[in-house]
């Protein structure tokens, strides 16, 4: 899998992108809500931007036998390790929970990435 620079736009669009496949796919509601969070302006993130970042992302994940997308955990852990300004970690974990309550449910795979930033990133669930 690819590596981007530390707080990078790609970092942040990555996050995100994972973010809306975690659970399987990538709903048009997740998708079009992402164009609508302020952390896109926040990280210097154009939409075309976002898009290619997203198209890199379902390029380098394998399938399930389904046709889904598979997230790795090791994968999970080394687009979090991506992000290290504290302010920007805080932005982009709200963000995440934005997006994957845009098609109003969380699927597991979803709560299961949003767990794993939490606890990266020590962020405290009141926040």
């Amino acid at each position: 899998m690819r590596s981007y620079p530390p707080d990078s736009p790609q970092a942040v669009s990555r996050l995100l992108a994972l973010t809306v496949i975690s659970d399987g796919g990538g709903s048009p509601s997740e998708i079009a809500a992402t164009y609508r969070l302020s952390i896109l302006d926040y990280a210097g993130i154009e939409e075309d931007f976002f898009d290619q970042v997203l198209r890199e992302l379902t390029a380098d994940l394998p399938l399930t036998s389904d046709g889904l997308v598979k997230v790795e955990t090791a994968m999970i852990d080394q687009c979090l390790e991506e992000i290290i300004r504290p302010d920007l970690r805080q932005r982009l974990w709200k963000a995440m929970w934005q997006l994957a309550y845009a098609d109003d449910q969380f699927a597991h795979a979803e709560v299961a990435l949003l767990h794993r930033a939490t606890q990266a990133w020590g962020i405290k669930a009141e926040a």
